[in-house]
């Protein structure tokens, strides 16, 4: 049997170790580490000190193009959308910066904005449940609007895509010649069940011809909303002359909305549209796409502008009137 002194001996042998190790430790090795992290901090102290300045002079010059594109807003609007009629339809969680801007902006090109409708989270839900009450509900307004039966390929936003389809429809003039009471029994259908709310906006004499999409603020939504945001805006595209997807800076990112338009290339993007030059990216881009270019990204992420500049269009007399404008309830 081991004597208990044994183990004593053992113990305080370890112990004594350990405080061999730490002296060591605290003399031998301390000059050593103690220069290679004050040299570490130099950097990093000196890094950071680069990083401010440069950022404090990026501000400068973002601060600076901005005063420069709201001082020339006007000259660089002006006549862009002379007689055209633009809708905004916003998803749930937009910037209000960005539609507000987008008001001012398309007014100063000579546009109508015939008011806003916002998608409400029932619109973007995309459980099984939600998809068949949304496809049901959009073939029984479409019925009773006197259009086809809208259709969309099996995908886990089916319904959206023929929810969406009914109300470009009831938005904008492409989809052919509704009565004023159609469209707004559309607009009205989709609100009182709680998929749509409807801004007043200003007085219109007939429906949009075009449309921009707003898209969530803040980090990207899931990938779900964004198919369903994507659908939104191709249907918006068919039923209308030009669509525009536009968002604020803090939705930029790998899988925000914007990224994945980008991707597919349907619809043109602007991706810092709560900024002064995003908001006439904006005007520009829908001009671009009146005149038959292709779509594209514009803004900050891929550091493009429409190139060259659109022109002004020619003056035009404002469209008939055809339909209601869209009111709220």
């Amino acid at each position: 049997m081991i004597d208990f002194r044994y183990h004593l001996v053992s113990i305080i042998a370890v112990f004594l170790a350990l405080a061999v190790g730490l002296a060591v430790g605290s003399t031998a090795l301390t000059g050593t580490a103690e220069q290679a992290l004050t040299a570490a901090q130099h950097r990093l102290t000196s890094q950071n000190k680069a990083l401010t300045k440069q950022n404090g002079a990026l501000q400068k010059q973002l601060a600076g193009d901005q005063a420069f594109a709201q001082a020339n807003s006007a000259r660089l609007l002006a006549g862009l959308l002379t007689g055209e009629r633009v809708v905004l339809v916003a998803a749930p969680g937009y910037d209000s910066t960005v539609t507000s801007g987008l008001t001012t902006a398309l007014r100063e090109a000579g546009a109508t904005v015939t008011g806003q409708v916002t998608l409400q989270s029932a619109f973007t839900t995309t459980s099984g449940q939600n998809e068949a009450k949304l496809s049901q509900f959009a073939s029984n307004l479409a019925t009773s609007a006197g259009l086809p039966p809208p259709a969309a390929p099996a995908s886990p936003v089916s319904g959206q895509q023929e929810a969406a389809q009914v109300l470009a429809a009831g938005l904008l003039s492409g989809s052919g010649a509704l009565t004023s009471t159609a469209s707004q029994a559309i607009l009205t259908g989709f609100s009182q069940n709680g998929f749509i709310t409807v801004d007043s906006g200003a007085p219109a004499s007939a429906p949009a011809e075009l449309a921009i999409l707003v898209t969530p603020a803040g980090s990207p939504p899931q990938q779900s909303v964004s198919e369903v945001l994507m659908a939104v805006a191709t249907q918006l595209k068919s039923a209308g002359s030009a669509t525009v997807m536009a968002g604020a800076v803090s939705s930029i990112g790998s899988g925000s909305v914007i990224s994945a338009e980008n991707n597919a290339g349907n619809v043109s993007t602007v991706d810092n549209a709560d900024t002064e030059i995003g908001q006439i990216l904006v005007v520009q881009a829908l001009r671009f796409l009146l005149e038959g270019k292709t779509p594209a990204a514009y803004g900050a992420e891929p550091a493009a502008a429409p190139s060259p500049g659109p022109t002004p269009s020619a003056a035009s007399v404002p469209k008939a009137s055809s339909s209601a404008p869209v009111t709220g309830h």
